[in-house]
């Protein structure tokens, strides 16, 4: 695959209806307490508890409190969690090149990735469907999946894609399965965008439309969700970013491999005891 800005095949990102976001809260917050937003009131943190914990919501309005408090929550996995991990399709040849990548992260995270076969649908479920692109959905959102469905999609990778697009690709889906976001949609990053040539650009590189645009590459994740102090510009979770659609000199290349910030931020978030 060639590395230039032309040739870019995005990630694309999960984003939850309403319903399912107020389900993935729960699910977080079972599996993490830390993943509790850390600046909500005394009232709404008993509405909280109620909904998560004993399945009530007690007056219809608090159906909009614990919705707001949804955009807030987190998705971290408890630390030193076992995720278990299946292919639903693909060549043994793919199958055994992703695996091989996706172990890297566990050099650096108290999470172990389990490939063993079993009867049990598995945490991270993968699919290689051609026409789907590359997704995978984020931390603990994976709980509220279907066990029948993918939880990721590897569609570009085959027997004969080259063994940097497998690291970069995989590294990178894997960071979404342990929690991690896009890093351009840091709402502390301040990329220049010229979003009338961002547009045009991921209209014709991605085949996106101007809404998909906006919530693929414009849309911020809430403050509260992130842990950084800063942008990390070579992050395996930041995508290449052409100067011609960004207003001044501002250009960020393609990242293959983990950063530094990276393995240290995933340190702290899982840290080895």
């Amino acid at each position: 695959m060639k590395n230039d800005l032309l040739h870019i095949k995005m990630c694309r990102e999960c984003k939850a209806s309403l319903h399912k976001k107020i389900k993935n809260a729960k699910n977080a917050i079972i599996e993490n307490e830390i993943n509790r937003p850390s600046s909500i009131d005394k009232t709404n943190d008993g509405i909280l508890n109620d909904y998560v914990f004993k399945n009530v919501i007690k007056k219809p309005e608090h159906f909009g409190n614990i919705a707001r408090m949804a955009i807030q929550i987190s998705s971290q996995w408890q630390n030193g969690r076992t995720l278990t991990a299946s292919f639903m399709g693909g060549s043994k040849v793919v199958q055994e090149r992703v695996k091989r990548h996706a172990l890297i992260w566990m050099d650096h995270v108290n999470i172990e990735l389990d490939f063993k076969s079993r009867k049990k649908p598995a945490d991270i479920r993968i699919t290689f469907d051609k026409n789907d692109g590359s997704w995978s959905y984020v931390g603990t959102e994976l709980l509220g999946i279907d066990s029948g469905d993918p939880t990721m999609n590897l569609g570009w990778l085959t027997p004969t894609t080259d063994d940097e697009e497998y690291h970069r690709v995989v590294l990178h889906e894997f960071g979404h399965t342990l929690g991690c976001i896009h890093e351009h949609s840091n709402p502390i990053g301040k990329i220049p965008w010229d979003k009338t040539k961002a547009y045009k650009y991921y209209q014709e590189t991605q085949g996106w439309s101007k809404e998909e645009v906006d919530e693929q590459v414009f849309a911020k994740y809430d403050k509260d969700l992130i842990r950084g102090s800063k942008i990390d510009k070579k992050s395996i979770m930041m995508y290449p970013i052409p100067n011609e659609i960004t207003i001044g000199d501002y250009e960020i290349g393609w990242n293959n491999d983990l950063s530094e910030g990276d393995k240290k931020f995933m340190a702290k978030m899982y840290p080895k005891k």
